[in-house]
Parts: C-alpha cells; structure tokens; sequence
C-alpha cells in the first residue's frame, strides 16, 4: 500500500515539472542570487564558503512554482571572472536565461561575456532585469535600460522585456513573474526523446543511500530500476531513485533537474564533467570536427595548434584547435576545425562548446559539434570542408544527418556505429533509415542492424558484379561460385580482411532480392549469366561426355577418366559440374557418374 502511495506521489510530482530550465546571467554582486531567493524563496547559495564571503562560486539550484500549479527550476550560476567554468557548466542545461544588470553598476565585464557565451551555447530566449533599483534615480536606470538594448542587439533578447526590480522592497517582482509566466506559456518543452544523457553538475553521498549525480538531462529518460553508465569511466549502474526540485519522482526527464541515486558506482569515481547515460550508446572520444565561431573583440587571430580550454556540458578539458583550413581565423570569422583534447569525453552532432583562450583566460568563440569519430582529418581539402557543411547544414534534421553519414561512409553501417556517431537509439535510427530507404536515398541491409547509403550500395552492387565476372571468365564451366570465394574476392576489392565485412550475407540478400544476383544456400551466381564455354572448355566437356555415353551402364570411373583425357584435376572437376549442372550427366555415387541419355532408354 505504501509503495502504491509513493508512486502515485512521484507521478504527482512528474506532473507538476514543466521541463524547461531557467537560468541566471550577468556580472558579480549584481544581484543573481538575491533575485533568485526573491522569486523562489530558497537563496541558491549552497556552500559555506559561499555563504561567509556573500559570492557565488559554484551553480545553484531552486525551483519556481508558477501559478498554474507548474514548477520550474531556476540554474544560479557565478558572476566572478574566475569561475566562467562553473557559469559555462550551468548555462549548457538552459532553455530561458534572466539576465541580471544592476542599475548602481550598468553593463559590466562578464555582463557582456555572459552573454557572448549565451549566444554561442544557443539559449533561445530570456529576458533582462535591472536589479537593485533602489538604490538609483530613475533617470539612471533609464540610461542603464538604453544600454542594454544597444548590448542585446543581435542577441535572444533583443526586442525582449527589460524589466526593473528591487529584490530588497520587492519593487517590480509582480511584474517579473506575471512576465515569465507570459514568456513561459509559448516556450515549448525540451524534447524528451532519444537515449538518456545527462552531464554530471554534482556528485555527493547520501548517508543510506549511496552515490547522487546530478544535472540537467539533455536526452531522453530515466526510470527507477533502470541501469545506466557513467562515461568516460565506462562503468554501470541501478538506478535506486529519482528526485526533482526535493520532491521524489519516477522519471526523470530532459529539460529538468534531476538528482538520480544509483547504485554500483562509488562516489569518489565521479567528478563533474562526467555523462551518465544510457548503456551502449555514446562513445568517448578526444577528437570532433566541429563549426567554430571566432569572436569579433578577440585580441587576436586563432593559429593552428593553439591551446584552449573546451567548454560542453559540464566539461572543461585542456586542448588545441588543429584549423582544417588555413593556418589561422581571424576574429570575427567562421570556419571549421577539429578540437583535439587531453582527456576524452561524450558529445555528439548539434551539441554546443564555448572556447577559451588558456591565458589569458578570456572567451575566444564557440559553435556546435559535427562529428565525433576519432579519426583526424585532411587540412585544406575541398571535400573535407564540403562535408563538414554539409553536416552542419542539417543538424537539425537528425534522418537527414543519417543519410548524410551513410553518404559519405564507403562500406555498410551498423547500428551500434551509427547510435554512437549520432546519439540515437537502434528503434530511432530504424525509423530514421525507413524514411531514406523510401526516399531511394539509403539500403536497409538487416533491420535494425545494418544500413548503406545508396551510393555506397551501388559502387558494392558493381563490385560484388565485378567479382563474379572475374571469377566466370576463370571458371567458365561454373554456374555459381561459393560464398567464402566472393566474400574472399570481393574483401581484397575493397582492400580489407574478409572479416570485416560483417554485412556480407546481408548484402548478398538485398542484391538478391533486386534481382541482381540469384543465392542458393552456399552458391551464388550472376543474374541473367548465360553459360557459354569457349572452344578448349567446350572439346574438353566434349570428351567427357563421349566416355560417358560409350560406357553405356558400366561407364569409366571419373579418376579413369580424367587420366585419359590428361587435364588438370581442378578443369576436371569443374568439367563434370558444368555436364552434371546442365543435365549431361548423372552422379550416382562419389567418383562415379552415368551419361543422362541412360535415364531415357527403355528398359
């Protein structure tokens, strides 16, 4: 009965989430926090160091409950120069940023870096709030609003609300609310599909409970009962529970923070930065292509192999950008690149990074992730780039993004390759691939398992072609050859072992349904081959047949035979097949065959 009531009180509090996260931007002592505690009730400041000095150092957390019932959660994050790690690390998990200008100070420092790293990450909406307007005129806050339009433009709040507030009278908080539950309302939810994945904000041990990580998930869901693994650690456990907003849940979504408890991992193994997700699906690397955007107000041109500190999710690892075209981009430009990092961690296409220069530590630029695989790339080669745009190009299209990796990739894809390059589950990248197939743009060689671009499929269709060709102006007398042969002949084609074409059979299958080639059990032949033999396959076939017919009931055995007309066993065997296969010849016992005419004589 108990548990019954817990799960009904968990769905209740699933209900009331609305999964989009709100978070603070803007410099420090401007009053991120203080608003926070204003509009929530809870001051996000969690540490004692914290607490003691009156600066945010770290994220913190509350949650917002709107007027419909709904709850959201608010992300607090640092004002300070020295810790944009920590602001980076929250500003990745939202969907509606508060900007936070104080009227006494105006636009300062990290109030324009904030936003910069705001732009670069894609947060889509939010709006501005002048604190402290207490402590001015109204003059001056107008002039402090003047401001930042002139800072917004080109920015997700240019042409938003400007709001005024005083956190200490409460001057201005009803309108502030009254506004983000207008802005709120049209601001559609987080989608929660795909795998689950969730970069790590926090981690800590709970006296009866175990190991706690949590964030903010960008895919999926999570149950209770559900196993997941922390990468790059590569290690895997139960999920024991879930809460939200310090109310216990049942599952945990994308676009809400979430606290999961696991167990079978030790607290002291994970650190922020880290991904919990779904098992087998993300793949760990140190290398990504990506679409990079250098700032206008950077100091300088970035060079080749330069050093910088990578910011995704809730990661920052040391690294250097290996340009792919050029040997430097200059402030304000675009181009693309391939970040080479120090320690591996989980991104995937669309995924959103901010660069920072390693001293000084100043914000360089950022853009979004295009491909994961661990494999560096060509510089200044036309096609590298026209690919990378191309896949820049379709981000948001997650079948076409599927079709353009089987474009590009020379051999069949399985599904396990594909979720990993893509972050998407087997069911979604088959839904995927039953769009492209129906579009004649893509083969779906096993279900579920195995798919191939329709050029690729075609350029293998002529290989495996080519290779039974070959092999019939070898073997005339043949009308099939043996798979482990074909697989044999057309691995060296495509200049590889024979086990690594894992798709073989597949491949056979679908030729063979197109007609293109006939399969029967171990053999396969070329559709529509006529067998011809030319005059030396055809004297020698001659021959054997003219043994056989003078041998009446009491024929030569086949050894006699093949002394007598003095030809290399393998032409010899083949020469028998080819009057057993086209009815010349009945095998009635091993080394013994009958003319066929025998079959026809009257007894």
């Amino acid at each position: 009965m108990s548990e019954t009531l817990e799960k009904k009180t968990g769905e209740a509090a699933d209900a009331r989430i609305f999964n989009v996260v709100l978070g603070t931007a803007g410099h420090i002592d401007h009053g991120k926090s203080s608003l926070v505690q204003a509009l929530t009730g809870i001051h996000p400041d969690r540490l004692k160091e914290e607490q003691e000095r009156g600066i945010t150092i770290d994220l913190g957390f509350a949650p917002l409950d709107l007027s419909n019932g709904t709850r959201v959660g608010i992300i607090d994050v640092p004002g300070h120069e020295r810790f944009i790690k920590n602001m980076v690390a929250g500003a990745t998990g939202i969907d509606f940023v508060l900007m936070v200008v104080a009227a006494d100070d105006g636009v300062m420092a990290q109030t324009r870096e904030h936003l910069q790293i705001l732009r670069l990450l894609g947060v889509p909406d939010g709006l501005t709030v002048i604190t402290k307007t207490d402590l001015v005129e109204s003059a001056f806050a107008d002039l402090v609003a003047e401001e930042v339009a002139k800072l917004s433009a080109g920015t997700c709040l240019e042409g938003k609300p400007v709001l005024r507030v005083s956190s200490k009278t409460g001057e201005g908080l009803p309108e502030l609310r009254a506004a983000l539950e207008r802005r709120l309302s049209g601001l559609a939810r987080r989608s929660d599909e795909g795998p689950f994945r969730m970069p790590v904000q926090r981690v800590f041990a709970k006296e009866g409970f175990g190991t706690v990580v949590t964030g903010v998930p960008v895919s999926g869901t999570v149950a209770i009962g559900d196993q997941i693994e922390i990468q790059p650690l590569g290690v895997g456990g139960r999920v024991k529970g879930l809460h939200a907003y310090k109310h216990k849940i049942e599952r945990g979504r994308a676009g809400h923070s979430t606290a999961v408890n696991v167990a079978g991992i030790e607290r002291h193994e994970v650190v922020r930065g880290m991904v919990a997700a779904t098992p087998g699906v993300f793949r760990p690397s140190t290398l990504f292509a990506a679409h990079l955007i250098h700032l206008a107000d950077a100091p300088y041109a970035l060079k080749h192999r330069a050093p910088v500190r990578f910011h995704a999710g809730t990661v920052e690892i040391m690294g250097k950008v290996l340009m792919l075209q050029g040997e430097s981009l200059p402030p304000g430009a675009e181009g693309f690149v391939q970040i080479l990092l120090e320690e591996p961690t989980v991104l995937v296409p669309g995924d959103r990074y901010i660069l920072r220069h390693q001293s000084p530590v100043v914000t360089l630029g950022g853009g979004q992730i295009l491909d994961n695989a661990q494999q560096k790339r060509k510089r200044d080669k036309d096609e590298e780039r026209a690919d990378l745009a191309a896949r820049h190009a379709c981000l948001g299209d997650r079948a076409r993004l599927l079709g353009l990796l089987l474009d590009y990739a020379a051999r069949p894809q399985g599904a396990k390759e594909l979720g990993a390059a893509l972050g998407a589950l087997p069911e979604t990248l088959a839904k995927y691939a039953e769009t492209l197939k129906k579009e004649k743009h893509a083969v779906v060689l096993k279900q579920g398992e195995t798919y191939v671009g329709m050029r690729a499929f075609e350029a293998l269709a002529q290989a495996t072609a080519a290779a039974l060709t070959e092999f019939f102006k070898e073997h005339p007398a043949l009308g099939s050859i043996e798979r482990p042969e074909l697989k044999r002949r057309i691995a060296i084609a495509l200049t590889c072992a024979p086990d690594e074409l894992p798709w073989f059979d597949d491949l056979l299958n679908a030729l063979s349904s197109r007609a293109l080639i006939k399969c029967d059990g171990n053999q396969v032949a070329l559709a529509g081959r006529e067998r011809k033999l030319d005059a030396r396959w055809a004297e020698r076939a001659r021959q054997a047949e003219s043994l056989l017919k003078a041998g009446l009931l009491a024929p030569p055995d086949l050894a006699e035979i093949e002394a007598q007309l003095r030809i290399p066993p393998k032409d010899f065997k083949e020469v028998m097949k080819y009057l057993t296969e086209t009815g010349a010849a009945v095998e009635a016992a091993p080394g013994l065959c009958f003319h066929a005419e025998l079959r026809e004589a009257p007894n």
